[in-house]
């Protein structure tokens, strides 16, 4: 069982949240859950992209000069 805990969410968007959660055969609890897990997954997604980007021009990386490593790369494994 969850902890029970408050949030202030605003007349007009806890009305469109309830009218979706009835639609779709959930609660507005479940509906909410479900909205936060998915904004962290993306959270979590947009940090990994970062520390990519940030470490591929730590290393000098360019967006070509990845290219031709996959290409490289997919010809020398075709072989195996």
């Amino acid at each position: 069982m969850a902890a029970q805990n408050n949030l202030h969410i605003p007349d007009d968007l806890l009305s469109a949240v309830s009218e979706a959660a009835s639609a779709d055969g959930k609660t507005t609890d479940e509906l909410a859950a479900e909205a936060l897990r998915r904004y962290l997954a993306h959270r979590n997604l947009e940090e990994l992209g970062q520390y990519g980007r940030e470490q591929s021009s730590r290393l000098g990386y360019t967006e070509a000069g990845v290219t031709r490593l996959s290409a490289e790369s997919r010809r020398e494994n075709r072989g195996r």
